[in-house]
């Protein structure tokens, strides 16, 4: 989950704010399904990251390549 989410007091303020508790409940529910979908600056660094060591082995290996063949011309 990509923050945590007070089920109780979210309920406990749409009941408040005068939803009855079936209502504030269903609520609450779709929101926490919602943010577990989610995802955190921390995640996209980490996805970015991993992806740029990727990009440069690929890079490495395509210049690698190329000198190779350069030597057979």
């Amino acid at each position: 989950m990509a923050t945590t989410l007070d089920t109780h007091a979210a309920i406990k303020r749409l009941t408040a704010a005068g939803l009855d508790t079936t209502q504030a409940e269903a609520i609450v529910d779709t929101v926490s399904q919602a943010d577990d979908q989610l995802v955190t600056k921390a995640d996209l660094q980490a996805a970015l990251a991993s992806l740029e060591r990727r990009l440069i082995g690929y890079l490495v290996a395509a210049v690698l390549v190329v000198l190779g063949a350069i030597k057979y011309l």
